[in-house]
């Protein structure tokens, strides 16, 4: 394993930890919040779009840890296959909630939109404070190990 491997690996590993803090902070609170607003079915907003974003975050997460080492064309695929998977699985879900009165919709669109910022500010952090390396030195090279 390469020394660009090592680091893309290890931003991965925090990106995954501090979306897991965040799905956590988002269950809780907006849980919280939620029976504040509307009683039980504020709960059930709040806890569906922290499940729904816990799938989406760890999907996106586990995806881009297994094709890290693989080829741009793989990794790339392997992406966009997950996202549509994401958008059917959030499609079903929507439709099958739809018009249900067990959930408080306000507060389910509140706890998704928080979680897709957080997880969008929490990945671009990372990526932009990971040191990967733009080239990798070869064997014999000034500074290679």
């Amino acid at each position: 394993m390469t020394e660009t491997d090592r680091t893309i690996r290890t931003m991965y590993e925090r990106i995954l930890r501090r979306l897991a803090v965040l799905v956590g902070a988002l269950a809780v609170g907006g849980a919280g919040v939620g029976w504040l607003v509307a009683g039980l079915p504020g709960v059930w907003g709040a806890l569906m779009a922290a499940g729904i974003a816990t799938l989406f975050m760890l999907g996106t997460v586990v995806t881009m840890m297994v094709t890290a080492d693989k080829p741009l064309p793989i990794a790339s695929a392997a992406a966009v296959g997950g996202w549509l998977v994401k958008m059917v699985l959030l499609f079903v879900v929507l439709v099958l909630v739809r018009g249900r009165d067990f959930y408080h919709p306000g507060v389910f669109f509140v706890v998704l939109v928080l979680a897709i910022l957080g997880s969008l500010a929490i990945e671009s952090a990372a990526v932009l404070r990971a040191r990967v390396p733009n080239v990798e030195p070869g064997p014999g090279a000034p500074g290679a190990r």
